[in-house]
């Protein structure tokens, strides 16, 4: 079982990202009052034709959660900025 906070997302991040976490695994955020299990990471991937080849870059992150909440991060150079919670439906 992994338990995240919002402070330490970006670490989370590039160990889903990079499948250094062991599947399956209990995924947990922790917002400070509750644990809401993760259901889901998703990286959002945008495609850059550049001289006629296509390059794929990583531009941010959606993670689901059960509660149906999506967090997500949009990456700026090397930092994750945190867009406000939403519900799904």
């Amino acid at each position: 079982m992994i338990v995240f906070t919002i402070d330490s997302v970006s670490p989370i991040c590039t160990l889903l990202k990079n499948d250094a976490v062991i599947h399956p695994t209990a995924l947990f955020f922790d917002d400070g009052i509750k644990q809401h299990k993760v259901t889901a990471f998703k990286p959002v991937e945008q495609c850059f034709d550049v001289n006629g080849m296509y390059q794929t870059h990583t531009v941010g992150y959606t993670i689901n959660l059960i509660n149906g909440t999506l967090l997500r991060l949009d990456i700026n150079g090397a930092l994750l900025n945190i867009q406000p919670f939403k519900k799904t439906a």
